[in-house]
């Protein structure tokens, strides 16, 4: 018993590190994103 809960917790904690990058991953290209689309306007005035 105590090893699966040992187990879930580890498993808890991956998941919450691949959740911390994903989310990582999408700001920059949010970041990026709104970057380009304000050099695109930039470039258009």
């Amino acid at each position: 018993m105590g090893y699966n809960r040992k187990t879930m917790k580890e498993i808890a904690t991956e998941n919450l590190v691949i959740g911390g990058l994903a989310g990582l991953g999408v700001l920059v290209l949010l970041v990026l994103f709104i970057y380009v689309v304000k050099q695109i306007i930039m470039r258009k005035d």
